[in-house]
């Protein structure tokens, strides 16, 4: 589309724009017009996404009315070839052009961290018929976005205690199984990740033809739909931790495959495998990375994992191997209104109750159809597309699922196709002699350290909350409790660096940063009751946490002495 601009003076004087046949602020006042639009539009601790820069008049207004200096990102059409300029310059304010929107969520995890949901779009005046694509594009992808913080956040406090016992379970199991590192480009074969969507039951007898000349990856549950088909794949990737995927192994006995684990992965599940294993470490957990690598002296290699085991399984096939991959089974939808593969235990068919329960909708599919799919598989498909735009693979790889979601920025080939090209009629032998390293660790001293610190810990809480007790009596501001609690709050950070609590400290952080946001002309009194509420709320928790943790070490020890009685 062509696009002529022209500035012409309003009827108060002050500029106002004119793009094509259609005016993007006042003819009367810009400047009034905008400080009304933002009275009305701004909301407080929601990051504010304006599309049309303009003259700058929504932008100055809003910048002048944000009351706690929350992100503004300006998104134009018209920065891409620079035919508009900004001229504003201020904190927390970022310009874009449109080029921005398709890696929206990058930036967003870089200039907005704790935005999770609350996302706040404001519209310069006749944008949305100037560039309606863009504007299309840009709603969906902020949707998509909350879609994906919401489960995220969901799946954090969901599972916040699983995690935790999980990492404390399975630093035992550090002793026997061995980092991924040994198994960098190991391979130069073709790498299939088998994943158990509804596509994968007309993928079987093609992996059974196939099956000597490739290294065969499953996603997790997926195991139970080959192990079915009398399939044993070569490396099972498992990082979730709740019950249920210890169910999926629960009856698994596998004497060749070889698990390849996150500690946050339920830690019975590692008591189904008969050979060694490989840690792929702590996903999405910068501070249990750091306790294993400054307590325990373990240093894992960074994996890009994204939020599902699919996404850890394909990065764990480019890690091993300088061959291609294919990925198989990842519908990420309800392919011919099933769930799972055939042989998957969870499979089963689709209704209209089903899609109204799971909040199902439908996009663009494998083959350019509209196909069903519901809010966490749209998150996992962004996960996808992110993964490989923030760190391409340097390895070629296909979608080879032939049915569900189509995945951006994946090349899509048959199966068929895949094997017939890539496969070579040489038998790949599995590497063997890496696990025969022992880390010779002490995890038991290592836990011992851990309840020290922990009761450490619990002691400077009590302290502190006894300090809060002795303010909420008081009905002025009373600075020598404040100091102390200063003093108190500077030992309990040096401890939880200490402490690998990480999953429990996270799902109490979503819940402190969301209940306890400042109001509007917030008095001193107000804002000093609030966060003695907040460090309340804090420090009781994080006794909660200490418990549980403490809890976890015990059962260790208690099972450690059961196994070694018997």
């Amino acid at each position: 589309m062509k696009i002529n601009i022209e500035f012409i003076p309003s009827k108060n004087g002050e500029e106002t724009l004119k793009i094509n046949e259609y005016f993007v602020h006042s003819k009367y006042n810009p400047n009034k017009e905008a400080e009304q639009l933002i009275h009305n539009q701004y909301t407080p601790h929601h990051t504010h996404i304006i599309f049309g820069y303009g003259c700058g008049y929504i932008v100055d207004a809003l910048l002048k009315r944000r009351s706690f200096e929350e992100t503004i990102i300006v998104i134009d059409p018209l920065f891409d070839n620079q035919t508009l300029k900004p001229k504003h310059q201020a904190l927390n304010l970022f310009m874009f052009d449109s080029t921005a929107i398709s890696v929206l969520e990058l930036y967003i995890n870089k200039i907005a961290t704790n935005t999770r949901v609350t996302f706040k779009i404001i519209c310069t005046s006749n944008y949305e018929k100037l560039f309606p694509n863009q504007y299309k594009e840009l709603l969906k992808k902020i949707v998509d976005i909350q879609y994906k913080n919401r489960t995220n956040d969901y799946t954090i406090l969901r599972y916040a205690k699983d995690w935790q016992r999980n990492f404390i379970e399975n630093l035992q199991n550090l002793n026997v199984d061995c980092t991924i590192e040994g198994l960098y480009k190991t391979y130069n074969c073709p790498v299939v990740v088998a994943s158990g969507g509804p596509s994968l039951t007309k993928q079987i007898p093609l992996i059974k033809k196939y099956r000597k000349y490739m290294i065969l990856i499953s996603a997790g549950s997926t195991t139970n739909s080959l192990v079915s088909n009398g399939i044993e794949p070569d490396y099972v990737v498992t990082i979730d931790g709740g019950e249920p995927n210890y169910h999926h192994f629960k009856n698994l006995l596998l004497k060749n495959a070889e698990i390849i684990y996150s500690m946050q992965s339920h830690y019975m599940v590692r008591k189904s495998f008969e050979k060694k294993g490989f840690v792929i470490g702590t996903n999405g957990f910068k501070k249990l990375a750091k306790y294993l690598d400054n307590e325990v002296g373990l240093k894992f290699p960074v994996l890009e994992y994204g939020g599902s085991v699919a996404h850890s399984a394909f990065n764990v096939a480019h890690f091993i191997t300088t061959g291609p991959i294919a990925l198989i089974g990842q519908d990420l939808a309800y392919t011919d209104n099933l769930t799972h593969a055939t042989s998957n235990k969870n499979a089963r068919g689709i209704d209209e109750a089903f899609i109204k329960e799971h909040e199902a909708f439908q996009i663009e599919g494998y083959y350019g159809e509209l196909v069903w799919t519901n809010p966490v598989f749209q998150s996992m498909k962004l996960d996808f597309e992110a993964l490989i735009a923030v760190k391409k693979p340097d390895v070629p790889f296909y979608n080879c699922t032939e049915g569900g979601v189509k995945i951006k920025g994946f090349e899509q080939m048959s199966f068929e196709d895949f094997l017939k090209q890539f496969v070579s009629k040489i038998e790949e032998t599995k590497v063997i002699k890496v696990n025969d390293i022992n880390l010779n660790l002490d995890i038991n001293n290592n836990l011992k350290h851990m309840l020290n610190n922990l009761n450490e810990l619990k002691v400077f809480l009590n302290k502190g909350l006894i300090v809060i007790e002795k303010i909420e009596l008081s009905n002025q501001i009373d600075k020598k409790a404040l100091k102390k609690l200063d003093n108190l709050e500077r030992n309990i950070n040096k401890l939880l660096d200490k402490i690998p609590m990480e999953p429990m400290t996270n799902s109490i952080t979503i819940d402190i940063l969301s209940n306890y946001l400042p109001e509007e002309n917030e008095t001193t009194v107000e804002t000093y009751k609030r966060v003695n509420r907040q460090t309340k709320a804090l420090y009781t928790q994080l006794q909660d946490a200490i418990n549980y943790t403490e809890q976890c070490i015990k059962n260790v020890f208690e099972n450690s002495e059961v196994e070694n009685n018997e």
